[in-house]
């Protein structure tokens, strides 16, 4: 099973009282079904393509980050 997470220059994106906000810990970003859901993310806080990435998570069967 996958997720997906965002790595911006600023940090990695991070849920927060219903909005996003941004984190420096890997383990506290916000996990997203698709990596489009993800982009898709990324790009309503203002960042253009290319600005971002998207990091694929392996996820056990739990929902636990394999690595």
């Amino acid at each position: 099973m996958h997720a997906y997470i965002v790595k911006t220059h600023d940090g990695y994106l991070y849920p927060f009282a219903g909005d996003v906000s941004l984190t420096d810990e890997q383990d506290q970003a916000g996990q997203y079904r698709s990596a489009r859901e993800a982009s898709e993310a990324a790009q309503e806080l203002g960042y253009k393509e290319g600005t971002y990435e998207v990091i694929a998570l392996e996820l056990d069967d739990a929902g636990r980050n394999r690595q």
